[in-house]
C-alpha cells in the first residue's frame, strides 16, 4: 500500500517549488522521493489544487441510500422486526 502525505506537506512542495527550489532541493529537505516531488507538481499544474479531484474515496461504496438509512436506523432505534 503506498504511503499518503498529508496535504499541508503536499502544498509546502508546491511553495518551495514557487520559492525557486529544485525538485531534487524539495525533495532532499523534506525526506520524500524525487518522484513524490514530481507527481505532487503535476497534480497543482493540471488541477491547480495538490487534491486530485477525480481521486475516489478509500474504502468500500456506500450500497444503502439515504432513504435506506433513515428506514435502517428507525427500525434499529425502535426495535421493530420485521420478517419477509
Amino acid at each position: 500500500m503506498t504511503r499518503a502525505f498529508s496535504e499541508d506537506l503536499k502544498w509546502r512542495v508546491v511553495y518551495l517549488y514557487h520559492d525557486g527550489y529544485s525538485r531534487k532541493k524539495i525533495a532532499r529537505l523534506l525526506h520524500i522521493s524525487n518522484s513524490t516531488v514530481d507527481k505532487i507538481l503535476q497534480i497543482y499544474v493540471q488541477w491547480g489544487t495538490v487534491v486530485n479531484p477525480w481521486q475516489k474515496p478509500p474504502g468500500r461504496h456506500k450500497t444503502l441510500t439515504q432513504n435506506e438509512m433513515k428506514v435502517t436506523f428507525y427500525k434499529c432505534k425502535n426495535n421493530i422486526m420485521y420478517f419477509y
